[in-house]
């Protein structure tokens, strides 16, 4: 069976840059508030295409969430920079051409429906201490975390920060589980 992520665990750091060379680390941007961190195929797949507008179409709601999404596509920069320059994603668009984020989040395919050498379409939710909050890893192109879902468990983790419920967040303890996480 292979490894896989779960709610609860210590959400491992990568550094990727934009296709315009912008560096980007996932621990240094939680910073800014919680990560909801997004694996696609590619800017060429249609399914990760209309993942992406559909997050845009949420970019209001993410950000009154504390979200900070970062988009992870296993492409080279150039392509994924021809799909920027278009003005199609409103996001951080980070491409990962040597699998090192999507190897580490487990979700890199060597084959695919129709491509090789891919991420899985996954949705990860990551605290500002790093423990992965959500995970849902699809079993399909077309299985991709459903946005309320994904929204839903955003939302109760900034109630619990809000609230302080989950405890000091300075503390380094991994945080309670969700009902609403999906592993």
């Amino acid at each position: 069976m292979a490894k896989k992520l779960i709610h609860g665990d210590p959400a491992p750091d990568f550094t990727l840059a934009t296709p315009h060379g912008v560096e980007v680390s996932l621990h240094s941007s939680l910073s800014k508030g919680a990560a909801v961190l997004e694996f696609i195929r590619g800017t060429w797949d249609p399914a990760a295409r209309e993942r992406i507008t559909e997050l845009a179409g949420a970019k209001e709601h993410i950000d009154e969430l504390g979200g900070n999404l970062l988009i992870v596509s296993c492409e080279d920069p150039g392509s994924a920079g021809s799909y920027l320059d278009a003005g199609t994603c409103p996001f951080s668009l980070l491409a990962d051409p040597a699998f090192e984020a999507s190897q580490l989040f487990f979700v890199f395919q060597k084959f695919s429906w129709g491509a090789v050498n891919v991420a899985r379409p996954a949705s990860f939710i990551i605290d500002r201490c790093g423990f992965l909050r959500y995970c849902h890893t699809g079993s399909s192109p077309l299985d991709a975390a459903p946005l309320d879902e994904l929204l839903g468990s955003l939302r109760s983790l900034r109630e619990e920060e809000q609230t302080g419920s989950r405890g000091d967040a300075q503390d380094g303890s991994s945080p309670p589980a969700s009902s609403s996480s999906r592993e």
